[in-house]
């Protein structure tokens, strides 16, 4: 097949999940001799055109120099290019992810009668509609990176663009599917799940990073990421610890984001700055995989996820984990078999969970052999890349 994959950013220039899922995916596809072009927006220092990995990049519309910030004006441009080049080329299927390309995207395959999946990750807002009962399916409800303002418009664009009649739906969880279809409005018919893969043979060959650390968070510090509780419950871990004559607990966060400053101050404020590491974004992936390697446990105590590509990417590399309870989470996790759960915002019980498994070392191992199972059963790269191809023949 002749696949056109569309998105905002690429890696290597962007390592958000969304990109990760993606570079898998056209590597995959390029490997079974599919033709794969990946259109994205020009990114930091990338060329207009290269290949990586026996996928043809093209990087077009307004240059973006710190992804995955992008201002509005730079998007409205890029879906006009996206629109002309989905019009003017070829393809046996585009698929395309929101938000910018995915409306313009979807034109231009109706006017070019060519066939589209759109891939959706997750969900930014509750939809007016929503009631108290399905707030629980966003993982957070109210708790968004999103205004109350933003919300009042972003909400109707979104339930627009879940609705346009797109040939295929593909969601990377049932839980972000069940959303769609409950709240948005979207047919269940239209959809298909495929769980995101991961790169086990790069995880295997990534080495573990000299810095060895007891408790890790890595991800973008947003506010629905909930730094702030990572770093409470470090705290809570570390008087723990210290009534019990064991050394500090050594906290790292991998990531950048709008909170950063905030969080750096936080965790002054707490006694934190001697034990908690604040790394920034990492040269590349194998980096961020490196500090999982050599994590004790990696937590994730996100409100809203739509899919927690670093909890599979922990559970490959042998890293237990804690996250809060979810619906995507809980997915990945396995419904708790695979991972320790706790109830979101609940700091006392996410302390308790990362102390717990910092000393209970049969836990530790138990949780070792069912993540590494959970991946080898649900997130295998073969087995993603043969559902999304099955997706596009759909």
């Amino acid at each position: 097949m002749k696949i056109l994959i569309v998105s905002e950013m690429s890696v290597p220039y962007a390592v958000g999940g969304g990109e990760v899922r993606y570079g898998l995916l056209a590597r995959e596809l390029a490997r079974r001799g599919h033709d794969v072009t990946w259109l994205s927006m020009r990114q930091r220092q990338s060329p207009a055109e290269e290949t990586i990995d026996g996928v043809r990049h093209l990087h077009r519309g307004p240059r973006i120099h710190n992804p995955p910030s992008r201002p509005l004006f730079a998007m409205l441009r890029y879906m006009v290019t996206a629109f002309w080049h989905v019009l003017t080329h070829r393809y046996d299927v585009v698929d395309c992810q929101p938000y910018a390309p995915l409306p313009a995207v979807w034109l231009a395959c109706v006017l070019s009668r060519q066939r589209m999946v759109a891939t959706i990750h997750d969900t930014s807002s509750r939809p007016a509609s929503a009631t108290p009962a399905q707030a629980g399916q966003f993982g957070g409800g109210d708790d968004q990176w999103l205004s109350a303002r933003d919300r009042l418009i972003v909400g109707p664009i979104e339930t627009l663009l879940y609705r346009l009649p797109y040939r295929r739906i593909v969601t990377d969880t049932f839980g972000v599917r069940r959303t769609l279809a409950k709240s948005f409005g979207v047919s269940d018919r239209r959809m298909v799940t495929v769980h995101c893969g991961i790169d086990t043979h790069a995880i295997a060959a990534a080495l573990a990073a000299a810095e060895q650390t007891d408790v890790l968070f890595a991800g973008r510090i947003i506010p629905h990421k909930h730094v702030d509780d990572f770093l409470d419950a470090v705290t809570l871990v570390g008087q723990a610890r210290r009534a019990r004559g064991l050394p500090p607990v050594r906290a790292a966060v991998v990531g950048d984001g709008p909170l950063l400053p905030e969080m750096r101050a936080r965790a002054a404020d707490l006694g934190l700055a001697p034990t908690v590491e604040f790394c920034g974004s990492l040269a590349d992936h194998a980096a961020v995989i490196g500090r999982m390697k050599s994590a004790s446990v990696l937590v994730l105590p996100s409100t809203r996820e739509g899919f927690g590509l670093v909890l599979a990417e922990a559970l490959a590399c042998g890293t237990p984990c804690v996250a809060y309870d979810v619906p995507a989470v809980r997915e990945v996790l396995a419904d708790g078999a695979a991972g320790v759960l706790v109830p979101p915002r609940d700091v006392a019980g996410l302390a308790a969970a990362i102390d717990r498994l910092l000393t209970d070392s049969a836990e530790r191992e138990r949780l070792i052999v069912a993540g590494r199972r959970q991946v080898a059963k649900c997130f295998a790269a073969d087995q993603f890349a043969s559902g999304m191809i099955a997706a596009y023949e759909s």
